[in-house]
């Protein structure tokens, strides 16, 4: 009985680790897009602040960032919905987030802060880890630790791309 048990708690284990994480079939894993090799140039940096005892996340943008903040800009990414109790961050990421069960969540290489027009945008509904195309007004947040330092501003979803 513990032999048959045993096998399987093995075929599960198996399943898990080696077929499961190639289940998911991925088309396409990184957007495509000139805006995220654009967002990629910002430099970070950690900084050790003297009066709060603590290391604070610090950037360097470079002008043609600098140059798109205010400006309307359409992008391609994946959305992906974080919620936090009542209320749900909606993010849109350079890549592929949700890969498999072990995958770490935070593998994309940038990401933007969507912030809807309406509370009836279709952006809420839409599944996650989809490639989007979206257009809004591009921001930066240059304070210290900033939740997202980059957000698109009335965001609106302008396709979905299958």
């Amino acid at each position: 009985m513990f032999k048959k048990r045993k096998g399987i708690l093995l075929i599960i284990v198996v399943f898990f680790l080696i077929i499961y994480p190639y289940s998911k079939e991925i088309k396409v894993f990184r957007a495509k897009d000139t805006n995220w090799d654009v967002l990629n140039y910002t430099k970070k940096y950690k900084e050790f602040d003297p009066r709060t005892f603590a290391l604070i996340q610090t950037y360097n943008f470079t002008e043609e960032i600098l140059s798109l903040d205010g400006k309307d800009i359409t992008i391609v990414g994946f959305i992906k919905k974080d919620k936090h109790g009542k209320h749900t961050d909606i993010l849109l990421t350079e890549t592929v987030t949700d890969v498999c069960f072990m995958c770490d969540h935070d593998e994309h290489y940038n990401m933007l802060l969507l912030k809807p027009k309406n509370k009836d945008s279709n952006l809420f509904t839409a599944e996650d880890d989809i490639l989007i195309k979206v257009k809004g007004k591009f921001k930066i947040d240059k304070s210290k630790n900033a939740h997202s330092v980059y957000s698109l501003e009335g965001a609106e979803l302008d396709s979905i791309n299958k």
